[in-house]
C-alpha cells in the first residue's frame, strides 16, 4: 500500500489577494459602465428622442446628449455647443455664458420663479425662469445676435451684500454692473420675468396652438422712462404684427406700491419683459420667445 503524502498548501501573500480583488472589482465596474452607457445610448436613440421630438414644438433634434446641463437644448431642437465662461476678479459673483462680443445681456431678477411642470419633470428638467433666458439666447444666436445669460445666483449676491430679498433688484443691479464692466460691447439688457395672472390672461391661442403672452413693463420712477417707453413701444408694435393677441402691451408701473425703477435708470435699453405666467409651460414660452427674438433682432439691426 502506498503511503499517503499530504500536499503542502501554497500560501498566497495577503497583499496579492487584496490586489486581485481590487482588480476584479475594477473590471466589473468598468464592464458595468460600458453596459450602462450602451443601454443609455440605445434608450435615447429609440425612445427618449421620440418622446422629446413629439414634445419639442416642431423642432428637429440632430444631436443629443445625456448630460442634464445640455438636455434643455435638445428638447427645444437647438444644436448643442459648449458655452465658454468668462472669469474675472469678481468670479465669486459673475458666472456668465458668453458668445463672442455679446450685444445683449439676458438676466432674471427673480431666478427662482417657475413655469408649470409638465412631462419635462420626468427628465429632471426644472422649468425655472432662467430657462427662458437660455432659450432666448439660442434664438438670438440664430438671428446672428450674440448674447450672454446671467447664471450667477441673485440670492447669493443678496446674501453676500446683506440685502433683503424684497430688494432683489439691487442684487441683479450688481450683476448688471459687473457684466457691463467686463463686456463693453453690451448695449441691450433684458430682464425676463413671469406674471402671477391666471392662465387665460397669460396665454394666446393662434391656430389652436398655445403661446405665452408677453408684457413690457416700464418703470416711471426713473429719468429714462420716456426713452425706455419709446423703445418698447416699437418692439411691441412689431411683435403684434405676428398676431395682436401675443402681447398684452406696454404697462407703466410707478408710484405707491410699485418699485417703479426696475434698473431702467441704468440704461435706456434696459427692458423688463414678462413672458407668460406660472401656469404656462416651457413649450408655450419657447414658441413666444422665437417671435420675440425675431423682433429684438430687427430692432438691434435698425430695421424697426
Amino acid at each position: 500500500m502506498k503511503r499517503f503524502i499530504a500536499r503542502k498548501k501554497i500560501k498566497i501573500p495577503r497583499y496579492k489577494v487584496i490586489l486581485s480583488k481590487i482588480i476584479i472589482f475594477m473590471l466589473i465596474l468598468f464592464s458595468l459602465n460600458i453596459i450602462v452607457n450602451i443601454y443609455i445610448d440605445l434608450f435615447l436613440s429609440n425612445n427618449m428622442i421620440k418622446i422629446i421630438k413629439v414634445n419639442s414644438f416642431g423642432n428637429i433634434i440632430d444631436k443629443y446628449s445625456f448630460n442634464s446641463n445640455l438636455l434643455y437644448k435638445n428638447s427645444y431642437g437647438f444644436n448643442i455647443y459648449l458655452d465658454k465662461k468668462v472669469s474675472s476678479d469678481n468670479s465669486n459673483i459673475t458666472d456668465l455664458v458668453i458668445d463672442t462680443k455679446p450685444l445683449v445681456y439676458i438676466y432674471n431678477t427673480f431666478q427662482t420663479d417657475k413655469y408649470t411642470n409638465n412631462y419635462y419633470s420626468s427628465y429632471n428638467i426644472n422649468p425655472v425662469i432662467t430657462q427662458a433666458s437660455l432659450i432666448l439666447q439660442e434664438y438670438l444666436k440664430k438671428e446672428g445676435i450674440s448674447s450672454l445669460v446671467e447664471l450667477s445666483s441673485v440670492a447669493k449676491v443678496l446674501k453676500e451684500n446683506n440685502i433683503d430679498y424684497s430688494l432683489s433688484y439691487r442684487g441683479s443691479r450688481i450683476l448688471l454692473n459687473n457684466a457691463k464692466n467686463e463686456n463693453n460691447s453690451l448695449k441691450y439688457f433684458i430682464d425676463i420675468q413671469l406674471s402671477d395672472n391666471d392662465y387665460d390672461n397669460t396665454t394666446c391661442m393662434i391656430d389652436d396652438i398655445a403661446y405665452a403672452k408677453v408684457m413690457w413693463v416700464v418703470g416711471t420712477d426713473n429719468t429714462n422712462y420716456l426713452k425706455n417707453e419709446k423703445i418698447v413701444n416699437k418692439l411691441d408694435n412689431d411683435l403684434k404684427k405676428f398676431n395682436s393677441c401675443i402681447s398684452k402691451g406696454v404697462s407703466k408701473w410707478g408710484g405707491a406700491g410699485y418699485h417703479g425703477v426696475y434698473n431702467q435708470d441704468f440704461d435706456e435699453n434696459v427692458m423688463l419683459l414678462q413672458v407668460g405666467g406660472r401656469k404656462n409651460t416651457i413649450a408655450e414660452v419657447n414658441r413666444t420667445l422665437k417671435i420675440v427674438a425675431g423682433t429684438l433682432a430687427k430692432y438691434i439691426k435698425g430695421e424697426i
